[in-house]
């Protein structure tokens, strides 16, 4: 499945993707970089 980083906004496959889970939902990213920007203000990002 293709999914999208919030922060930054690239499309990659999910199994290639690195996770965080908030408010019961998932969320992909391209980097752990991407993940850590969205755990510090999830709310910003989250849709």
């Amino acid at each position: 499945m293709r999914v999208l980083d919030p922060v930054c906004g690239i499309e990659m496959d999910d199994d290639l993707a690195v996770k965080a889970e908030y408010e019961g939902k998932v969320y992909y990213f391209c980097c752990d970089g991407c993940r850590k920007i969205f755990l510090k203000n999830p709310k910003k990002y989250r849709k």
